[in-house]
């Protein structure tokens, strides 16, 4: 909740020791010359004036002056405003005050009024007002619930560059996504999502890699989204997400920075938690002053990176130790979060077993909430991509009896030995890739929401905006379990709004807006065969050893929708778009007939459309480009500078 400039009353006197004060505060005021003392310019109302309601009392709080002459602070209540009721003068300096006795369903008018030694004048703080209600009651399990139904901002501030991973591409588009606008965030909102989680990570944005201090623009990035959400009137769930790395890299320093999980090295618990108090202080101060619709997460699915049972282990022994390591970074986090004081006194946090698992019981039933200062603020940090085989690689395409058994018993566990207990959970990842069976996905999602909402759980669904159907890839069973894309977040429209609309039905949220998602064709995007310019027209069979390296000369006239065409013999081709030194791969644009995987394309037609962006046009023109693949045969490449829509 943001406050109001703060109302100034004066109440002057006609002694004349006031008014020869007020000649000099005024003097002192306006003139560079005069030394003023600080108590005499510095006394104000407080700050951060704040009313939290519960059944049948309001808790007050705010942040105390900080001149040296402030004396004590006086709390006035109403059911008018402005509030004249006085209700106590505090002079311990406290910073809270619980007003009891209230009437449920009635509004109440609150203000402060500051006082300082040797003034007259008072401070009057902003008027809030509070209404007392059963339903306010906050525990961690009716926090939650409040969350309802979230959204992933997926593969966005949780991505990075390095050596292997496309540098020519900012951050936040190095694993293609597009770069996050405000209209992204309120399509999401205006779909019904209650809920935005953020992931990021900070690792690779440090200024300082001693105090491991964090860029100031990229947290103003992080900032200026959240910013959004919480401007939509969504919750948001912000995070330290790919900075788990393995031990040895933390042990070794090896250029990398972040934390990892081991159970032998002291020396790598020792610079994990000194790296996870730090960053947690950081972003921390920067949000402390954001009310609880922000909530953090400490960690992403913690786990021993590169091990055996990196996702997914059966020893309870082993479970033990790992999550007993997992306990004490969330203690230290907590910690850093608690300390810089402001909301984050008060605020939700999310804890995380073993890889975040809600599925592995051996793991669960090994963890042990961290301590905490506040009461009943923590949050079990679970992922579910379940079943397995229906969600995930597997080609299992149908939503079954046996996959319902198998909901049954992760929500069962989790409301048994977490909701029913007190703790509340969130499932912050779940999702199911899509292999071109809509109607068994909307099967899925009346199930698993249904189990979830009853066990007082609210879903984050994960959205990485790969949408086209699993099983292009060359891996075992011709399925990757990550399609999971569900917002087209270039055009605000959603790819399966049948299966969205069940979500929000299936959790009860209604007057959402799902618009639907139209592929484009050739006609839509101005392609205009007889204006376009022949690239090339040589036949030549893509094998990563050929290639093509149209020069600059080529693209003179490349802007932002300039439209490549490439086409091939067949479908089904691996296209690579790539600057000529190889460093920066182009596949950020729209395609027709085309989706980005890693730094390829996978081409699904015999004629592969690509849109450039205003970045892929200044490249293009400048640099040329390099065109290469493999399993397919290129017939010709052409460019069409200046397309119009028919």
């Amino acid at each position: 909740m943001k406050i109001n400039t703060t109302s100034i009353k004066k109440l002057f006197s006609v002694s004349l020791f006031t008014v020869t004060f007020l000649l000099a505060v005024f003097t002192g005021c306006s003139s560079n010359n005069v030394d003023v003392p600080q108590e005499v310019v510095n006394p104000s109302a407080v700050t951060n004036f704040k009313a939290y309601a519960d059944n049948g009392f309001v808790t007050l709080k705010w942040t105390n002056p900080q001149a040296s002459t402030f004396e004590s602070i006086k709390l006035y209540k109403g059911d008018t405003n402005p509030p004249e009721t006085f209700i106590t003068e505090i002079t311990d300096g406290s910073t809270s005050y619980k007003v009891t006795g209230l009437t449920n369903d009635k509004k109440y008018y609150f203000k402060a009024v500051a006082y300082f030694t040797g003034e007259e004048n008072a401070y009057e703080s902003s008027i809030i007002s509070a209404t007392p209600a059963e339903q306010f009651i906050k525990t961690s399990v009716n926090f939650a619930k409040e969350l309802v139904i979230g959204w992933n901002l997926g593969n966005t501030l949780d991505a990075y560059n390095d050596s292997s991973n496309n540098s020519g591409l900012s951050a936040e588009t190095s694993w293609r996504m597009p770069y996050t606008t405000k209209d992204m965030i309120d399509a999401v909102a205006a779909a019904g999502f209650k809920t935005i989680r953020i992931p990021v990570s900070w690792h690779n944005h440090l200024t300082d890699t001693t105090n491991y201090t964090i860029d100031s623009d990229w947290m103003a990035r992080v900032k200026e989204i959240v910013d959004w959400a919480i401007e939509d009137g969504m919750y948001v769930i912000l995070n330290v997400h790919h900075d788990n790395q393995t031990a040895s890299n933390i042990a070794t320093g090896a250029g990398k920075f972040g934390f990892a999980i081991s159970t032998t090295s002291t020396t790598v618990q020792n610079k994990s938690k000194t790296y996870l108090g730090k960053v947690w202080t950081q972003i921390a101060n920067t949000f402390k002053d954001y009310d609880e619709k922000l909530i953090f997460e400490v960690l992403n699915e913690p786990r021993d990176v590169g091990s055996a049972f990196e996702w997914y282990m059966e020893d309870s022994t082993k479970a033990k130790s790992y999550c007993d390591v997992i306990t004490d970074y969330e203690n230290t986090c907590i910690s850093a979060i608690r300390s810089t004081g402001g909301n984050n006194e008060y605020r939700y946090i999310m804890v995380p077993s073993y890889a975040a698992s809600g599925t592995m019981q051996v793991t669960l039933s090994n963890y042990t909430l961290p301590t905490d200062t506040a009461t009943d603020k923590l949050l079990l940090s679970t992922h579910a991509y379940s079943p397995n085989e229906f969600a995930m690689a597997y080609s299992d395409t149908t939503f079954d009896s046996g996959d319902k058994a198998s909901l049954t018993s992760i929500f069962n566990f989790l409301k048994t030995n977490y909701t029913d207990k007190g703790i509340g959970v969130v499932m912050g990842e779940a999702s199911a890739s899509n292999k071109n069976n809509t109607a068994e996905r909307i099967k899925w999602v009346n199930d698993y929401f249904t189990k979830a909402k009853n066990a007082g759980i609210p879903v984050v669904l994960w959205d990485n905006m790969i949408a086209d159907p699993d099983g292009n890839e060359n891996v075992e069973g011709g399925y990757n379990g990550e399609h999971h894309g569900w917002l087209n977040r270039k055009s605000g429209t959603w790819y399966f709004p049948s299966i969205i609309k069940a979500m929000m039905d299936t959790v009860g949220v209604t007057g959402y807006s799902i618009p639907e998602y139209v592929a484009p064709t050739a006609s839509s995007i101005g392609w205009n065969e007889s204006n376009a310019v022949t690239v090339s027209n040589e036949q030549k069979t893509i094998d990563w050893n050929s290639e093509y390296k149209p020069s600059a000369s080529s693209f003179a006239n490349a802007k932002e929708g300039s439209i490549l065409k490439v086409s091939f013999t067949a479908s089904g081709a691996t296209l690579r778009l790539t600057s000529a030194d190889w460093k920066t791969d182009y596949n950020t644009g729209d395609m027709l007939n085309g989706q980005a995987s890693g730094t390829n394309i996978n081409v699904t037609a015999s004629e592969f459309y690509y849109i450039l962006t205003a970045s892929d046009a200044t490249a293009w023109k400048s640099k040329g480009l390099t065109i290469s693949g493999a399993n397919g045969t290129i017939t010709s490449i052409k460019f069409l500078a200046n397309p119009s829509v028919n």
